[in-house]
């Protein structure tokens, strides 16, 4: 059952709609308790699957990342504004923009490399700092190809790593 119940606001200049859907209860594990275990592992193995599946295309927009990040310092060095010993360093463009620089992580990036190339997805998924740097990598690469792998959906892999890096740091924080 769907009802929708939709309301004009004119003082505020706004529609609002809400949408309410009714799904039944159900449980398809018939003649058995609902196995936990065994649901977390399937949904932990669809996690590798996804990740083995677009380690190719991570590991490309990973490194395309790489050569703009280097590339851009490298033609920015005579503008260098700020530079520590953490590696991180600033340079002023000429726009008047700032440009950043990060040795951490750049050190990362290569680091998430090797770990996808050596097909260690369980390290992978568990590293917050490889998820972070992959999401930037990804969301900054103009060549992309968000299309599916076969029946793995590209939007499943965006969800877990955004998810992954959610609760990361919510985690990290909490400690």
């Amino acid at each position: 059952m769907k009802d929708t119940s939709i309301e004009v606001y004119r003082e505020n200049n706004y529609t609002e709609m809400c949408v309410t859907i009714q799904i039944p209860f159900c449980n398809k594990q018939k003649g058995q308790d609902f196995d936990l275990d065994k649901a977390q592992k399937r949904a932990e193995a669809y996690l590798f699957d996804l990740i083995g599946s677009f380690a190719p295309r991570m590991i490309a927009s990973l490194e395309r990342r790489m050569r703009a990040c280097q590339e851009n310092l490298v033609r920015h060095l005579d503008d260098v504004e700020y530079s520590d010993e953490c590696g991180h360093i600033v340079y002023r463009r000429k726009d008047n923009s700032c440009g950043n620089f990060n040795v951490f992580s750049f050190k990362l990036m290569q680091e998430a490399v090797k770990t996808l190339r050596q097909s260690n997805w369980r390290e992978f998924k568990d590293n917050i700092w490889f998820i972070d740097q992959t999401l930037k990598a990804l969301l900054n690469d103009t060549v992309q190809d968000h299309s599916d792998c076969g029946q793995l959906k590209y939007s499943d892999l965006i969800s877990f790593l955004c998810e992954a890096h959610i609760n990361g740091y919510h985690n990290h924080d909490a400690e």
